[in-house]
């Protein structure tokens, strides 16, 4: 083997290092957050298959800190809401990645990794596939369980139905906004979200703030990020292959 192919093996061998760690590599997060009035946070894949359960609360005047370990990098989050109809609703929060070290709060953004379904928009298909889902309005004050989430993150996946959430001018933490003011242990810039079915609350709170049933429950999520296929990792473990039978055949040459 002369010097550039012993080269080249090495250059493989550590990339299949590096793809193959990565693969096997779990992330862990902290978590800040929120929601008028309830919530509960998951992790899973695209369509929610295994849901992993984070935590949740009914009590919008606290601000929860959550944290968790071992998630697969290509995890999506979840944060499924309800509200009781009346008064006020919306969701902020601050959530970071310890392993990448990276954070992102809750916004509108163009740039924003947030969307969110609808689901009682669906409820009557919902409900054809999974009969506990009422196929009329979803009740106030009532926080859909682990399979109604599922079933509504497998719909909405499926037929491409996630959404940019809606906030307000003003309605970023930084502004202590009414009625909720500043949430201590969430960063100024995370901006209050929620869904606008386009309806007009009677509170004096903008929409879609203001009490008012916005097509809930609703379903929020960020994608996961990709992480290096099986398939990467056995192509360079191909290219290693080739390589050494190349050497041995070089071997008996000589």
């Amino acid at each position: 083997m002369n010097t550039t192919q012993r080269q080249l093996l090495q250059a493989l061998a550590m990339a299949a290092i590096v793809l193959l760690s990565s693969t096997a590599q779990a992330d862990d997060w902290t978590m800040a957050i929120t929601v008028d009035n309830q919530y509960d946070i998951y992790f899973g894949d695209a369509f929610l298959t295994v849901p992993t359960f984070v935590g949740g609360d009914t009590d919008w005047m606290d601000t929860e800190n959550w944290s968790i370990t071992g998630v697969a990098p290509s995890a999506f989050l979840y944060v499924a809401t309800a509200s009781d109809h009346s008064i006020a609703q919306g969701f902020i929060g601050s959530f970071t990645n310890l392993t990448t070290a990276t954070t992102f709060v809750t916004s509108d953004d163009a740039s924003t990794p947030w969307e969110v379904f609808p689901a009682g928009q669906y409820l009557a298909a919902l409900n054809a596939i999974d009969g506990s889902i009422p196929a009329g309005v979803w009740p106030a004050s009532v926080q859909p369980v682990s399979s109604q989430v599922q079933t509504a993150v497998a719909y909405a996946t499926t037929n491409n139905l996630w959404i940019t959430p809606t906030s307000t001018p003003g309605y970023d933490n930084g502004s202590s906004p009414l009625p909720w003011g500043g949430r201590p242990g969430i960063p100024a810039s995370a901006e209050w979200i929620w869904h606008d079915t386009g309806g007009v609350s009677a509170w004096p709170y903008p929409d879609p703030f203001g009490g008012f049933n916005h097509d809930e429950f609703l379903v929020f999520r960020v994608p996961g990020v990709a992480v290096p296929e099986p398939t990467s990792a056995a192509l360079v473990l191909c290219g290693i292959a080739v390589l050494l039978r190349c050497r041995r055949k070089s071997l008996r040459k000589s």
